[in-house]
């Protein structure tokens, strides 16, 4: 379990709970980052302890649950 997993599981759990979100249980965190030359790339953080396919699963569900409303959003618009 890395430092920056423990304070990113930290740190969210504070946020929900101040914003009366709930109590975090897991989180996958995709963040794109810039590095020093200005390179992007993507970083990915669970909260520590998380299997591979609990994290793909709740990417998954999340990308489901976007798609659905901007599916309708756009086809909405185009009519």
């Amino acid at each position: 379990m890395s430092a920056l997993t423990v304070d990113m599981e930290q740190s969210l759990a504070e946020v929900l709970a101040e914003h009366e979100r709930g109590m975090l249980a897991r989180a996958v965190v995709v963040a794109e980052v810039l590095d020093d030359e200005g390179e992007r790339s993507l970083s990915v953080l669970t909260t520590p302890g998380m299997p591979e396919w609990d994290a793909l699963g709740l990417c998954r569900y999340g990308a489901l649950s976007i798609e659905g409303p901007a599916a309708a959003f756009f086809t909405e618009d185009g009519e």
